[in-house]
């Protein structure tokens, strides 16, 4: 499978929260603001995309405050993957109340991307009522030229915390990738074949391999990219490595790790130029690393 190198902001509830601080519903200045940051994230892959050798560039965005974007990226060549879900759910809810011609069809895009928490020691009715929307999408997409891309979140149950002593950082290392393959099993299970699985960055060597060994058990065809969750650079730099390094994994689907910074300095009065280098040179960092780690000098 050729490499996918996604660059992600299909964010919204996250971007008006936790970037532009907004507690309300957006002004038009702040909605058109939200608009001109994703413009310079698109300039950015736009710019990077021509370095982009041995993989697919992507942009992964939003219709809300990007879909203005979508078709000067598709006219330079770039991938686009569009979002079905609504922002921010705990549980899975598809937007345009589930009349996904409405939120699809005028893009054209190469990828349909759902995510979806799921955590399988969790509610047991949610997973059900969640894996019932999944199928609705995939019957959905046959005969449609999109491929589909799931975005598997799982959140720690409390119980399971407890049995770290509620840190986060052990559940990573030594309980998500468990739940991760318990997950997929499910999911594939009910009969989910997404091209691409999204997923949380592996700990170890052990982790990747057991993961891509629960996805391509259900669809040889299938492969894993590891997505950012807003990590440091560093960090998401050593969760590459080890994918790359791992077969069944095939690129990533990084956001925030590449654009917060830069996007920082943009919005409060910086040059948009710089901004849209910034992102561009972060995000080629990460496409030239994945070929190195192929050849297998990735950690264990």
């Amino acid at each position: 499978m050729t490499p996918v190198f996604a660059l992600a902001f299909d964010h919204r509830n996250s971007f008006r929260r936790d970037f532009m601080g907004l507690r309300a519903v957006p002004t038009p200045e702040q909605h058109r603001a939200m608009v001109a940051a994703k413009g310079v994230v698109v300039d950015a892959l736009l710019a990077a995309a021509p370095q982009v050798a041995g993989g697919r560039a992507v942009l992964l965005i939003d219709q809300e405050y990007g879909g203005g974007f979508v078709s000067k990226a598709q006219a330079d060549g770039i991938g686009v993957a569009l979002p079905v879900e609504e922002s921010g759910q705990r549980e899975l809810r598809y937007l345009g109340d589930g009349h996904l011609d409405r939120v699809i069809d005028s893009y054209h895009p190469d990828y349909v991307k759902v995510l979806v928490r799921y955590n399988p020691g969790g509610d047991t009715a949610m997973n059900a009522r969640q894996r019932t929307r999944l199928r609705e999408l995939t019957s959905w997409l046959e005969g449609r030229p999109p491929q589909l891309i799931l975005e598997l979140l799982v959140p720690p149950e409390a119980a399971q915390l407890e049995a770290v002593a509620g840190d986060r950082g052990r559940f990573d290392r030594e309980v998500r990738a468990g739940l991760t393959v318990a997950a997929v099993r499910e999911l594939a299970g009910d009969g989910l074949r997404p091209r691409l699985w999204k997923i949380e960055g592996p700990e170890s060597r052990a982790d990747a391999t057991r993961i891509a060994a629960a996805v391509r058990s259900a669809d040889p065809d299938s492969a894993c990219l590891v997505l950012g969750r807003g990590a440091d650079l560093a960090a998401v730099r050593r969760w590459l490595a080890i994918a790359a390094a791992t077969d069944g994994f095939t690129g990533f689907a990084v956001g925030r790790t590449l654009w917060w910074d830069a996007l920082r300095a943009y919005t409060g009065g910086g040059d948009r130029e710089a901004a849209v280098s910034a992102v561009a040179t972060r995000y080629l960092d990460l496409v030239r690393d994945w070929p190195g780690r192929r050849k297998g000098c990735g950690p264990t």
